[in-house]
This record gives C-alpha cells, structure tokens and sequence, in this order.
C-alpha cells in the first residue's frame, strides 16, 4: 500500500510541493538538528521488526528553527502521517510552521 503526504515549500506556495511516501507506517520523528526533521518509515520491502533497516526521509528548512517550531513540525508530521494511513486514498498536507521554508526533501533508501 502506498499512502503519500503532501509536502508543501513554503506557508504561502501551497502548489509547490513534492510527495513523501510514507509506505505503510512511520517509525520514528525525529529532529537531529535545529534545521531538519527527520522520518524513518516502514517500507514494503523493509523488515519492520528491524528500526535500524527503516528508510529515511530528511527534511531540511531554510533557517533555524526554535525548539517550538521543531516540537511543532514533529507533531505536524505525526499528524499528516495518521491521516494518510487511516485514509489511504487521500494526500494530506504537512502544516509548515513559521516563516521558514522546506529547502529541500532527501529520501535513503536501506
């Protein structure tokens, strides 16, 4: 199954987005550093039972954000990632926080 969050640049160019494929779970959010996020999610030919396997979603804003703003995105993230998985036909939008930017979205695969 294959569900997708929409990611948008910024607050204000909601058209400008790329897709983030969140396979069928996320596993951990998580903020390594005041300018990105991080998602580790379960992907069809990823063993689940094995978190340091789970492939890996970075997304990296424009500046830094506070601890707010980063306890934010991680909700917001969480939030977006329930609702893909309980509707997996719809695409929700990720909710940016502030009025920083996404600057880029990388994708490792395991």
């Amino acid at each position: 199954m294959t569900q997708f969050i929409k990611l948008p640049k910024s607050t204000t160019d909601l058209t400008s987005f790329d897709l983030m494929n969140i396979g069928w779970g996320v596993g951990e959010i998580t903020s390594p550093t005041t300018t990105t996020i991080r998602i580790n999610v379960y992907g069809n030919n990823v063993n689940s039972y094995d978190t340091d396997t789970l492939a890996q979603f970075t997304i990296t804003m424009n500046a830094v954000m506070s601890d707010t703003d980063r306890l934010d995105m991680i909700n917001n993230v969480s939030l977006a990632a329930q609702e893909a998985c309980k509707n997996p036909n719809s695409t929700p939008s990720l909710a940016l926080v502030g009025t920083n930017y996404v600057s880029s979205l990388a994708y490792s695969g395991t």
